[in-house]
């Protein structure tokens, strides 16, 4: 484990350990996952200094009207996993969806056309999906692991992906940002982890 401030960056094997030991005061019913769109790939392997991005996300979302960084967690392209906001603060992701949930932002942009995840970041995402659902006990479907495309931006309902929405966590997602791609590919990776997710 590395730390630069409150910013604390693992690999995932550091991480499920931190995580066990974690005591949580707050409910958790939800799995938040976005995408970062900027900083993109190209932003990273410009410059891989995993604390900058952390302290730049939460520089640009204190200048937006956010007390800290948004999200509890954030994924790397190198398969790393840094944690910002505490877990016992309702993160800002997702109008309609925060009480209750925790936010995972994904760096990179994961739009068709755009970056093309990498297999470690691919892996990391999936069993940290899969620990977080073990960690609050919390079933293995499209109610316990959302995205943010699925609530509308202005009445903070969950639509499914119609209304005002954003693409993220991207329209290439795990083949999808809808419901049905998600069930079809991202869920059945996820509950393929937690059956592993004791042997790491």
């Amino acid at each position: 484990m590395d730390q630069k401030g409150k910013f604390l960056l693992f690999d995932f094997a550091e991480f499920a350990s931190w995580l066990d030991d974690l005591e949580v005061n707050r409910t958790i019913r939800l799995i938040q996952n976005h995408h970062t769109w900027q900083p993109d790939y190209a932003a990273f392997q410009k410059l891989p200094d995993h604390f900058h991005w952390m302290e730049s996300m939460e520089n640009f979302q204190i200048q937006n009207g956010f007390a800290e960084i948004a999200q509890q967690l954030t994924t790397f392209p190198d398969g790393k996993i840094a944690v910002g906001r505490s877990f016992d603060t309702i993160p800002a992701g997702i109008k309609g969806a925060n009480q209750h949930g925790v936010c995972i932002e994904h760096l990179g942009n994961f739009d068709a056309d755009a970056d093309a995840m990498t297999p470690a970041q691919i892996d990391v995402i999936v069993m940290l999906n899969a620990a977080l659902c073990r960690k609050f006990s919390l079933e293995i479907d499209t109610n316990g692991i959302v995205y943010h495309h699925w609530w509308d931006l202005v009445t903070g309902q969950r639509t499914n992906g119609s209304g005002t929405v954003k693409s993220c966590p991207g329209t290439n997602f795990f083949g999808g940002n809808s419901p049905q791609a998600c069930e079809s590919n991202f869920i059945p990776l996820i509950k393929s982890a937690m059956l592993t997710y004791t042997t790491i």
